[in-house]
């Protein structure tokens, strides 16, 4: 029995060194170089969308692009540049729990032609952290659509978009 115990000790032991290597590796970074879209100069609508820092429509959220006014049938999207290389970009979607439907969101090199650089799909009433590299990206569009059967969005937001760089890890 105590062997048992040793040997259940020592592989949970490992187990989690294993998962505190791997955490560590996957948010090593520090210190970032960050870049807030935050204003008009950072981004640009393609349709149904607009930056903003009005915390009474941004679901908690301090900055963030967001639909102004009630939207059915329709695309939601827009640019995001950036004024530097960045290695990476982050943010968080929210959508209301008024919408009946999960959508899509898809993040893009450059325009709305360009290559897929990230999917999610985002549950009505959930958030969802993103993440990923941007390959040297400048510009991303991001979009989703509002089909029939999602009704009506009173509120989506990409919550504190921004690009960023790690520097030391």
């Amino acid at each position: 029995m105590k062997k048992l115990v040793s040997v259940v000790l020592m592989l949970s032991c490992c187990l989690l060194m294993i998962t505190v290597i791997a955490v560590a590796d996957e948010n090593g970074c520090t210190k970032t170089r960050s870049l807030p879209v935050k204003s008009g100069k950072l981004y640009k609508d393609y349709y149904g969308s607009a930056v903003t820092s009005d915390k009474s429509i941004l679901h908690g959220f301090r900055w963030g692009i967001t639909n102004p006014k009630p939207q059915s049938m329709a695309y939601f999207g827009g640019t995001m540049k950036a004024t530097g290389s960045f290695a990476s970009f982050r943010a968080k979607i929210y959508i209301d729990d008024g919408i009946k439907a999960p959508m899509e969101f898809s993040f893009k090199n450059k325009d709305r032609n360009g290559e897929v650089l990230k999917s999610v799909t985002v549950e009505p009433g959930e958030t969802v952290d993103v993440k990923f590299d941007t390959g040297g990206s400048k510009q991303i569009f991001v979009q989703s659509e509002l089909r029939i059967n999602h009704d009506t969005a009173k509120r989506i937001v990409i919550g504190e978009p921004e690009f960023y760089s790690c520097i030391t890890k």
